[in-house]
């Protein structure tokens, strides 16, 4: 069951960083072309803090932006 866990979580926090751009787009009326460009950087932020917070104490992790467990927090 935790296998099935962590192999669920890359596609969720995809997800998560996805709706942020997209919706924007939708209300803004602007091209979707910009929203797919954000949720890659998004992407990129999330997964470098993510490796970031592995090689950071446990004790300092709770520090710092977000955490450092990355922009989603899972």
């Amino acid at each position: 069951m935790e296998i099935f866990i962590e192999a669920i979580k890359e596609p969720l926090r995809l997800l998560v960083l996805a709706i942020i751009p997209f919706a924007v787009a939708w209300f803004a009326a602007l091209p979707y072309q910009w929203a797919v460009l954000a949720t890659v950087i998004l992407k990129f932020i999330d997964k470098y803090l993510h490796e970031v917070a592995k090689e950071v104490p446990a004790k300092k992790q709770k520090e710092g932006l977000f955490g450092l467990r990355g922009l989603t927090g899972f």
